[in-house]
């Protein structure tokens, strides 16, 4: 017997926590961008002090993005973070 759930994707992810299905977007945003930091940093095979200095936050703070947890780490932070990784980070509106 499963002690957890799973969501397919945000708009589930919503539906069991609760949240309106106007943040179904963020998560979806937020997720792309932490994807984004992890590949990066794999790429360059940076450890998380290396990718730490070179985005100019702690190694805690990439530690944390790198294993997902997202608690108080801001869009706009998870944005600097991959503009100094060398992503281009583009926003498209439909």
């Amino acid at each position: 017997m499963k002690s957890y759930f799973e969501a397919k994707n945000s708009k589930e992810l919503c539906k069991l926590m609760g949240l309106p299905q106007s943040e179904a977007p963020k998560i979806e945003m937020r997720t792309q961008l932490v994807v984004a930091i992890k590949r990066a940093v794999e790429r360059q095979k940076l450890t998380h002090a290396q990718a730490a200095e070179k985005t100019g936050i702690g190694r805690t703070i990439i530690t944390a993005i790198m294993n997902g947890n997202l608690h108080r780490i801001s869009t706009d932070r998870l944005i600097d973070v991959a503009q100094h990784l060398g992503l281009r980070v583009q926003l498209r509106v439909a």
